[in-house]
């Protein structure tokens, strides 16, 4: 079987989004995929992020454990999840907007997943990711947001493989 890789781009201060992100790749693993974890960098000035010790403290170890998206992940990727808090979206929709427009992600799968708010949420995302190409996938909805995440990881994983079974060449 070949391989599928599924870029996991998150957004998070405090932790919160963090694990719903690892749980969604350890759903992701459950289902015998590659997860890529890649944190979206703060756009907040340094000082308003050293005035808040929790998140300057979260912000220094996650800046040891992940890397920021690179260039070349949604390429290679065959599934882009964006997992964000429901509050504050504007770093991932910055990293949204930078997505290639060129045809080089069409088909590919997009999924946007947020902590909380998620209507509103999703349907900015999903405007955002439109250029692009991809093909968007809603979140799994559930009164346990960390079980959801991971049985969403799975059923994305399927949806890659069935959809690169039916591809062109195949």
């Amino acid at each position: 079987m070949e391989q599928t890789n599924v870029v996991i781009a998150f957004y998070s201060r405090y932790g919160a989004t963090e694990k719903l992100a690892l749980n969604l790749g350890l759903g992701v693993l459950q289902a015998r995929a590659t997860p890529r974890f890649r944190r979206i960098a703060d756009l907040a000035p340094a000082s308003v992020i050293d005035s808040d010790a929790e998140w300057k403290k979260n912000l220094a170890r996650m800046k040891i454990e992940y890397v920021a998206p690179r260039p070349g992940d949604p390429k290679l990727a065959d599934v882009l999840v964006l997992v964000t808090p429901g509050d504050e979206t504007i770093e991932v929709l910055e990293f949204v907007k930078s997505l290639a427009t060129d045809g080089s992600l069409k088909g590919k799968i997009a999924a946007p997943v947020c902590t909380r708010n998620g209507g509103a949420v999703f349907a900015a995302l999903a405007e955002a990711i439109a250029p692009t190409g991809m093909i968007v996938v809603p979140p799994l909805m559930s009164d346990d947001p960390v079980d959801a995440a991971r049985r969403h990881g799975i059923e994305l994983v399927k949806m890659a493989r069935a959809a690169k079974s039916s591809g062109p060449g195949s």
